[in-house]
């Protein structure tokens, strides 16, 4: 316990409703806002692992919804470099917003992979198969398959619930958050022993990135 970070924040410039009100999708906002932060801080894209609901079938939990998609590694590397405009940057982002939704609509739909994955490879352990070539596969593993995500996320409801979740990985970030109409509440943790993670940092710039988005949404409309 004594190597755990724990920072928990509640960021209470805005929330659900001006997000809402600029037509994006509170989950979707935090979950870009955190690649970009990751990305900033970090100089690489961040593999991360959402929490999907698959509750709509009978005995239904969860899958993995993967954030860190090509679009939205397109949209960070745009917001990085001062030579893309914001108008760009801007449709960057909705194509990002746009993906990430398609994503999760599918996991809560039964079309997700990950949890397919995992059987198989669960199946392979217990009938003393060999393991397909592709889990031992370091692609595999450093898209956060196997239980390698670097940003372990949920988003824990739009009510007054908060808890926290340890990383992944050493090197990682366990995210809580909730969204409500008037801030957004986040729980960050990281391994103190790890050199090269540090919550407090990452919240900063997920505060960072909150402000920046909506002000992407205010050049949009000019």
């Amino acid at each position: 316990a004594s190597d755990v970070q724990i920072v928990s924040y509640a960021f209470t410039a805005f929330g659900k409703s001006l997000i809402k009100k600029k037509k994006l999708h509170p989950d979707i906002f935090v979950q870009l806002a955190l690649q970009l932060a990751y990305y900033k801080f970090h100089g690489r894209p961040g593999s991360c692992y959402e929490t999907a609901t698959t509750r709509r079938f009978y005995h239904g939990r969860t899958e993995t919804m993967r954030p860190c998609t090509v679009e939205a590694v397109e949209w960070c590397r745009a917001m990085l470099d001062p030579a893309v405009s914001n108008v760009k940057r801007q449709q960057l982002m909705m194509k990002s917003f746009a993906k990430h939704h398609k994503l999760m609509t599918d996991c809560q739909n039964g079309r997700g992979f990950d949890r397919h994955l995992l059987g198989l490879m669960l199946i392979a352990t217990e009938e003393g198969l060999p393991v397909p070539e592709l889990y031992l596969d370091a692609a595999f593993t450093k898209s956060g398959g196997g239980g390698n995500f670097v940003l372990s996320t949920s988003l824990v409801g739009y009510t007054t619930v908060l808890g926290a979740v340890l990383p992944m990985v050493h090197n990682g970030y366990g995210f809580f958050y909730r969204i409500r109409d008037d801030r957004i509440v986040v729980a960050c943790s990281a391994w103190k022993s790890c050199p090269e993670t540090d919550a407090e940092e990452l919240y900063k710039g997920l505060v960072q990135s909150f402000h920046e988005m909506i002000m992407l949404t205010t050049v949009a409309q000019l």
